[in-house]
């Protein structure tokens, strides 16, 4: 189903899944992981535009507070991206393993059809025996018949034999 001709096609297609995918009511698909580069962005220009909101109201109170609170920013943004960054890979081992759970909720009716085919298999096992004896007699025969035809042949010359 992976029909990709073009960039362009690709990302056609994946606005049509986007598109159905933002209709589904039911929410049989998940959006989270598409949409979770979006996200992240979008928390990052929040983080982004939290420390800038706190270093100017830290300026508008003092100049001194203004200064204590710029030289503590990148620390402090970088403690929140790190945060941020951790909280959404946390979602996406969550998306995982509930994805493998599911995956596995489908094991059993998976073993019971496997055990219906043995179990139609090993039906059918007496019948492939008598086959299988059928099909030894046939060969039993045609060993016969090669090794009575071998000396006839060494003896018209039509068989040559090799020499190493």
């Amino acid at each position: 189903m992976n029909q990709v001709a073009s960039p362009q096609g690709g990302f056609v297609n994946g606005l049509r899944h986007f598109g159905r995918g933002l209709v589904d009511f039911r929410f049989k698909q998940y959006l989270s992981m598409q949409l979770l580069p979006l996200f992240y962005a979008l928390l990052l220009l929040g983080v982004l535009g939290a420390f800038a909101v706190i270093n100017a109201a830290a300026f508008w109170y003092s100049t001194h507070a203004g200064f204590v609170v710029l030289a503590l920013t990148p620390l402090a943004m970088a403690i929140a991206f790190a945060v941020v960054r951790a909280t959404l890979e946390f979602l996406v081992m969550a998306y995982r393993i509930m994805e493998t759970l599911h995956r596995m909720d489908r094991i059993p009716e998976q073993v019971d059809n496997l055990n219906s085919k043995v179990d139609g298999i090993s039906a059918h096992v007496d019948s492939f025996e008598v086959k299988i004896t059928d099909i030894q007699t046939m060969v039993d025969d045609v060993t016969h018949t090669i090794g009575f035809l071998k000396p006839v042949s060494t003896i018209g010359g039509l068989i040559k034999r090799r020499r190493s």
